[in-house]
């Protein structure tokens, strides 16, 4: 796999879709992860690093290792960075919430984060970038209309090894590339920890299912029944994560997606 051919590939891919949308800059939230990492190289090569802003919003519980390491990403591409604080208004809906859980409120987190993110695109006549990888995608691992709502996603066809293959040729940030990924909404979380797999076992898997078109029997000799079934659950109960809202059926005459590039280049 040439992972310098992918990098210039969602380079020329961003750009060609950014262009289209006539804003003038594109704003990301730098969680100081490796997903993060590599759409900002990506941005900052395709429009040049004035054009990119990037924000830290970290919970009062976040770590202090990932504020360090969004900040070294901003220094290595040249892009700012500011950083602005969900504590309270995250708070403000947690509590509000009856009996609320970890994972409740990492995804009021997320949300918080997204609107944010969207009112700074807003401010800086601007787009979101996206910044999950897929294999969160398929797995539904992230918060509808949180990390996962975005204008463009950049790392969407890359599974988690892919994501680190392509960071490595674009020389990244060392201690982004080697700690253990997690979203660092609880202290202590990890992204294997919570999915009870390894990021190796599920980007195996997944690739036999979308490359190799193996069936569930043929996965059951590879690996075992209970990781492979629990894999495939999440799959089809996140599926509905991967899409736009699901519009009901009115009995009017089919409605065609309208092809935009016909009205591209074209005379007026």
């Amino acid at each position: 796999m040439d992972y310098s051919e992918i990098f210039n590939n969602l380079v020329l891919s961003f750009k060609n879709a950014f262009y289209k949308t006539g804003a003038e800059n594109v704003v990301i939230g730098v969680s100081g992860g490796i997903d993060s990492a590599l759409a900002c190289a990506v941005l900052c090569t395709a429009l040049g690093k004035d054009k990119v802003k990037g924000y830290f919003m970290p919970y009062k519980t976040s770590s202090e290792h990932s504020y360090n390491d969004a900040l070294k990403l901003s220094e290595k591409y040249g892009f700012k960075l500011e950083v602005v604080d969900i504590s309270s208004v995250a708070d403000a809906f947690i509590n509000i919430s009856n009996n609320i859980t970890s994972l409740r409120k990492g995804n009021i987190m997320a949300r918080c984060r997204m609107v944010i993110l969207f009112d700074k695109a807003a401010e800086h006549s601007g787009i979101v970038a996206g910044t999950s990888n897929r294999t969160e995608l398929l797995l539904g691992y992230g918060t509808w209309y949180g990390d996962t709502a975005s204008s463009i996603n950049i790392v969407g066809e890359l599974y988690k090894r892919e994501v680190y293959g392509v960071s490595a040729k674009a020389g990244m940030v060392e201690s982004i590339m080697k700690k253990a990924p997690t979203a660092d909404l609880w202290p202590g979380q990890t992204d294997e920890s919570e999915l009870g797999f390894t990021y190796e076992l599920i980007d195996n898997i997944l690739y036999d299912i979308e490359q190799q078109h193996l069936g569930r029997n043929e996965l059951y000799e590879k690996y075992d029944k209970e990781s492979v079934d629990k894999i495939i659950k999440r799959i089809i109960s996140n599926s509905f994560k991967r899409h736009t809202a699901f519009i009901c059926k009115s009995g009017i005459d089919k409605r065609s997606n309208i092809n935009e590039n016909i009205f591209l280049n074209l005379d007026k």
